[in-house]
């Protein structure tokens, strides 16, 4: 409680692992998983005022490949790729000069979520690609089509995977190797599929902290939305990794 309540006054505390939040859409009212700008502006500030330093997702992991400590590390993220981050979260990232990697559904570009309902429309083509220009925003897979990965036979997973990385860097121009599930649905035969798509690592939604001895393709993140008030941000950024269900952890045997 004492290191939630110094987060939440806005004091540094030291912290065990690495952070990630996971956004979705940012709107003009928050509502579901979606925040508004202000209220990510704020979250932003938080992981600063709290002693994480926020960086791309790739720089944390160049950090796990080599073994290294995330100790102190945040990075922010951002699935589904949808018409709100452009229009209300970029110039919150670009004014706190905050990184942020965006996980797009590669054949879904330019329309109307078909995997939920009452969404605004995804990126288009064109939209994603300027995107990927600003400085400190990094594009991701979040897979072809959204659908759940582990029912899929081979070949759709494939595509799914492999043809979701190459569609997507030829919109952007860049290479395309971190993967959000759709759903966060994953398994075994998942994950080893993403490492031989040639992605370097694999985010859920299940909430926790990361550390290097964890599994780069079953990573943590922590689900944001409007329900996320300072004290409860401030109380699981307090947590160190082990408070977490060993369920969620995934540490490598």
């Amino acid at each position: 409680m004492l290191r939630t309540a110094a987060i939440a006054a806005g004091r540094a505390v030291s912290c065990t692992g690495a952070v990630v939040l996971a956004y979705h859409d940012i709107t003009v009212v928050a509502r579901g998983y979606h925040v508004t700008a202000r209220e990510l502006g704020r979250h932003i500030e938080l992981l600063r005022s709290s002693g994480l330093r926020i960086v791309p997702v790739s720089a944390l992991i160049d950090a796990l490949e080599a073994g290294e400590a995330v100790d102190g590390l945040a990075a922010v993220t951002f699935d589904d790729a949808l018409l709100g981050v452009a229009e209300l979260a970029l110039p919150v990232l670009e004014r706190l000069d905050a990184p942020a990697t965006v996980f797009a559904v590669a054949e879904r570009l330019g329309s109307e979520p078909d995997w939920t309902t009452g969404e605004q429309r995804t990126l288009t083509g064109r939209e994603l690609a300027d995107l990927a220009t600003a400085p400190g925003i990094t594009i991701g897979s979040h897979a072809a089509t959204h659908r759940s990965l582990p029912g899929l036979d081979d070949s759709e997973l494939d595509a799914e995977l492999r043809g979701a990385r190459a569609t997507l860097a030829a919109v952007v121009g860049a290479p395309v190797d971190l993967l959000a599930y759709p759903f966060g649905h994953h398994d075994d035969r998942v994950r080893a599929a993403a490492r031989t798509a040639g992605y370097r690592a694999g985010f859920t939604f299940l909430n926790g902290r990361i550390e290097p001895d964890q599994d780069r393709f079953r990573l943590p993140r922590l689900t944001m939305g409007p329900h996320h008030r300072r004290l409860r941000l401030a109380h699981h950024l307090a947590r160190v990794p082990g408070s977490w269900p060993d369920t969620q952890r995934a540490v490598v045997p």
